[in-house]
């Protein structure tokens, strides 16, 4: 395994300008953890969460607003960065918008899923969306 390319970059965009960013994945923690840190992705990440953290996984709400809480963070400043199916479900199901990209884990093309946006390089992920996006739900809610 390796980074996706322009996925440092756009880690260290969205920090400077003071997001705070979080892994939720479906994964088990004894697969993540390692995998994480053997890539050297887990300073970007205070607040990682697995498969195995709480007692139900992505599509369930339960599963991104739990990582929302362990980050201290808020629900309605939130966005869902992912690649399948149960990201863009468990971002529906929890209210937030969701960036769905068209490279990584799906059976079927991530546009099909119906993110709130969507991506096909890192380049394309800045502050400058990810606060639209927030804005936008903000608007809608």
């Amino acid at each position: 395994s390796k980074p996706y390319p322009g996925i440092i970059e756009a880690l260290l965009r969205l920090k400077d300008a003071g997001f705070e960013l979080a892994v939720c994945t479906n994964k088990t923690a004894v697969l993540t953890l390692p995998l994480l840190e053997q890539l050297n992705l887990t300073q970007y990440f205070p607040t990682i969460t697995c498969g195995d953290t709480f007692a139900v996984r992505k599509p369930d709400a339960a599963h991104i607003i739990g990582t929302v809480e362990l980050a201290k963070g808020r629900l309605d400043n939130c966005v869902m960065i992912g690649d399948s199916v149960n990201d863009i479900m468990a971002a529906k199901n929890a209210g937030v918008p969701s960036i769905g990209v068209t490279f990584g884990y799906t059976d079927i093309p991530v546009e099909q899923l119906e993110p709130s946006y969507v991506i096909s390089s890192f380049d394309e992920l800045t502050p400058e969306l990810l606060l639209q996006l927030i804005s936008e739900r903000a608007k809608a809610a």
